[in-house]
């Protein structure tokens, strides 16, 4: 009787019966991904207030340990096994708050665990790989260090990355090397932060940023990046490297580059290799060529510091007037106005902030 009615419902006013129907549906179809996002919900939830209680365990006992009242069994014992990527993760936390000997215990606390990491270095999803590089540096030191070197040729440039700074903070020359023969990966990357991560390994690695710096067969982008990490690490044997560069360079970036490590650590006989780009076509180069000139010659350059004030580009005349300030040789504002300077007013106002 029902399916009569609802028959002759529809063959009287079909559109409207199946807008019925399609409202039915949906409503099912909403009530029922509901239900499904609440019961997602609460599995999260019990399993978030499952890792809440274990890593509050792991915390209490792993304190013991380092502290020297518990053995590290005590620790591994608490660690059931479907956690214990979850326990190494728990661990890189932990060890981000260490320093020194209690540093090294925690390190022995992943040591049993993270071969576990090593599938994952081929894992589909980038971010799984890097994190497996990230966690493998931290905590396995230079026991997986071969695995680290091999994903400098990652596929993706985010896990080249996260191993290269993962080999960058060991504090030792190694695999300076090997990074900078996969520089060119990352020219997305300022060429300011990879110079400091470079310098960030510390005086050891100046032989092999030296080397690069002055080999041609390198990409001018990586000697320049070497030549900013040799600057960082006030590396005076790479001036003269950078004479020699400076002598067959083409590359703009190269140039600049070249000559801020002169500016910084430059003597008076690397001085005709400054004086030779006061005159380049590019106001950068000249402008580095100034504030080189500045640092490193003496009364012999005041003039040719002078001249610059009257150079086209602002940022050229500007370094001119800073240098000349700091040898306290700027001309006197009357001076400038009687001979109808070019930025008399540039120099008023280094002369007003910093008086002779």
């Amino acid at each position: 009787m029902i399916a009569a009615r609802l028959w002759a419902f529809y063959l009287a006013q079909p559109e409207l019966a199946l807008l019925i129907v399609a409202n039915v549906f949906f409503a099912l179809g909403t009530g029922g991904l509901a239900a499904i996002a609440l019961l997602l919900r609460r599995h999260n939830d019990r399993k978030a207030a499952r890792w809440s209680v274990l890593e509050a365990r792991w915390l209490e006992t792993a304190l013991a340990v380092v502290a020297g009242t518990e053995e590290r069994e005590t620790v591994w014992a608490l660690v059931p096994a479907e956690d214990r990527i979850r326990f190494l993760n728990f661990l890189l936390r932990f060890a981000r708050r260490l320093v020194g000997p209690e540093r090294r215990v925690v390190d022995d606390l992943a040591a049993p665990y993270l071969d576990l990491l090593l599938p994952q270095l081929t894992h589909r999803q980038p971010e799984r790989r890097a994190r497996a590089v990230q966690t493998l540096s931290t905590l396995g030191h230079r026991r997986y260090a071969k695995q680290l070197e091999a994903a400098l040729d990652d596929r993706a440039p985010l896990v080249a990355m996260v191993a290269a700074r993962s080999l960058a903070r060991r504090e030792s020359p190694d695999f300076a090397f090997a990074i900078l023969q996969r520089m060119h990966r990352f020219g997305h990357w300022r060429a300011s932060f990879l110079s400091s991560m470079l310098a960030a390994i510390g005086p050891a690695v100046a032989p092999t940023l030296r080397q690069a710096y002055g080999d041609p067969n390198f990409e001018p982008r990586v000697r320049a990046v070497a030549a900013d990490a040799l600057r960082e690490l006030n590396d005076y044997a790479s001036a003269d490297v950078a004479v020699e560069v400076l002598a067959t360079a083409s590359n703009r970036d190269l140039i600049v580059a070249s000559l801020g490590l002169l500016a910084h650590m430059g003597r008076a006989n690397h001085l005709p290799a400054i004086r030779h780009y006061l005159t380049a076509s590019e106001p950068i180069v000249r402008a580095r060529a100034v504030s080189a000139l500045g640092n490193v010659g003496g009364e012999a350059d005041r003039s040719a510091l002078t001249a610059a004030l009257e150079d086209p580009s602002p940022w050229v005349a500007l370094r001119a007037a800073e240098a000349l300030r700091d040898a306290r040789a700027l001309p006197a504002i009357d001076a400038l106005d009687q001979a109808h300077h070019r930025r008399p007013e540039l120099v008023r106002q280094l002369l007003a902030g910093n008086p002779a």
